[in-house]
């Protein structure tokens, strides 16, 4: 009998504050329902979308023989690599060297470089040279063809960064070459 009076009198004081209880219960029933029903299954299959792709680019890069290399054996590995491209940049003291070579490579192709011109800096992210070399050569086409050729294939690291072609008289065509290079300054005098 206590539990009839104990309900009776809690109908009675607070029954604006009940009916509210009881609607926020049902709201939040059926905003459960409605969770349950349309948001987790697609909440569920964008995830396994999601995890499908992930493999499959898993397996891309397995396949092509991508970096699947944590972010510190990458790293060691580019430091790497930087490394033996440095050690391919030669001294300054072969700079004479790279200009001989561009006169055999020109006597090869049956072309003769008169005069060199060139400049240097410094680059300000690491301690090597840049130089810039501008010459022109005079020959028919076959002979050109055949000296920018053998500048591609050169051991040294060389950049052709510009080039022109003019008609010339009889001799056939002008050629301007300007090339980019990189030295280590070790025998330079500073």
């Amino acid at each position: 009998m206590r539990w009839r009076e104990l309900t009776g009198q809690l109908w009675k004081f607070h029954r604006n504050s009940l009916i509210w209880l009881g609607v926020l219960l049902i709201l939040n029933l059926l905003l459960l329902a409605a969770l349950e029903q349309f948001v987790t299954p697609r909440v569920a299959e964008r995830e396994s979308n999601f995890l499908n792709r992930q493999s499959e680019v898993r397996q891309l890069l397995r396949n092509q023989g991508g970096a699947t290399n944590p972010p510190e054996q990458a790293y060691l590995m580019a430091a790497q690599d930087l490394s033996k491209f440095f050690q391919t940049i030669p001294d300054y003291q072969e700079f004479t060297g790279l200009i001989e070579e561009l006169l055999v490579l020109s006597s090869r192709a049956r072309l003769n470089i008169t005069k060199i011109s060139y400049n240097s800096a410094q680059l300000k992210e690491s301690e090597l040279l840049k130089f810039g070399l501008n010459f022109n050569v005079s020959g028919d086409y076959d002979q050109l063809k055949k000296f920018i050729h053998s500048l591609e294939q050169s051991s040294r690291l060389i950049a052709i960064k510009q080039i022109g072609l003019q008609g010339a008289d009889d001799k056939g065509v002008n050629l301007r070459l300007n090339l980019e290079t990189y030295f280590r300054p070790g025998g330079r005098d500073t």
